[in-house]
């Protein structure tokens, strides 16, 4: 079996704008085909391959006047996939 090996992690409690900015951030890095972050061991930056798959969704649950809400964003890429017909 393969080794998983945690390079990054965020999880705490921000201002939605807060939250969009850090996203801007992503976004700027997956358009140049790299993630860079700065972790608890220091600096990170990861080379991405040119095909990822994708995955949103968006969830409320609801009970008793109160809701939650929640986003999840979930990019995976696979070393070695070929691009399928895209042209880029």
């Amino acid at each position: 079996m393969g080794e998983k090996t945690d390079l990054f992690h965020c999880d705490e409690k921000m201002l939605t704008y807060d939250a969009a900015v850090v996203l801007e951030k992503i976004v700027a890095g997956l358009k140049q085909g790299k993630l860079a972050a700065n972790g608890d061991n220091g600096p990170v930056c990861v080379e991405l391959p040119r095909l990822g798959e994708l995955e949103i969704s968006f969830k409320e649950k609801a009970k008793s006047g109160k809701s939650k809400k929640k986003l999840s964003i979930e990019l995976t890429w696979k070393d070695g996939d070929a691009p399928l017909g895209l042209d880029g």
